[in-house]
């Protein structure tokens, strides 16, 4: 084998070793950026939950139309407020159950049991629910027909 031949050969180990830890050094890119795209989406999740207990801070006599099983009077003065809480429990909802997918089964539990316990304690949510099903996910829709389905109220 000719010297020209031998360096051609270690040329070309070389160019296929570096192309290989090229493709590993991406591929470990990709990963830790998927990562942090599922962990920015669950914080983004979370701060929604968050700007939601807020409000019921700022109005903590909204509380029980949330967590009491207690309807809305008709003339209630916040019956507008308590519609538009309901529908951004809804829109929470929402979004745990598509981040569900990047969390950990007993995370996952957790977020359904959150779910079906503000289901099961809302009337203006199970009402928000009632009207504009469709708005939403398959899989939301599938949990709230089982929900419906439970003994209980709701």
């Amino acid at each position: 084998m000719h010297w020209t031949d031998r360096a051609e050969a270690l040329a070309a180990v070389v160019a296929s070793t570096a192309a290989v830890v090229g493709l590993a050094a991406v591929i470990v890119q990709l990963r830790h950026l998927a990562e942090g795209i599922r962990s920015s989406a669950r914080r983004a999740t979370y701060d929604i939950g968050v700007q939601i207990k807020l409000v019921l801070v700022e109005h903590p006599h909204l509380r029980p139309f949330f967590f009491g099983d207690v309807p809305v009077p008709p003339d209630h003065p916040d019956t507008s407020r308590i519609a538009s809480l309901a529908e951004l429990y809804c829109i929470y909802f929402q979004e745990l159950v598509e981040q569900s997918h990047n969390l950990s089964p007993g995370n996952r539990a957790a977020w359904r049991t959150l779910v079906r316990s503000m289901y099961r304690s809302s009337p203006a949510i199970r009402g928000q629910l009632d009207l504009r099903l469709s708005w939403y996910s398959e899989e939301l829709q599938e949990i709230v027909r089982t929900l419906r389905g439970e003994p209980g109220p709701g």
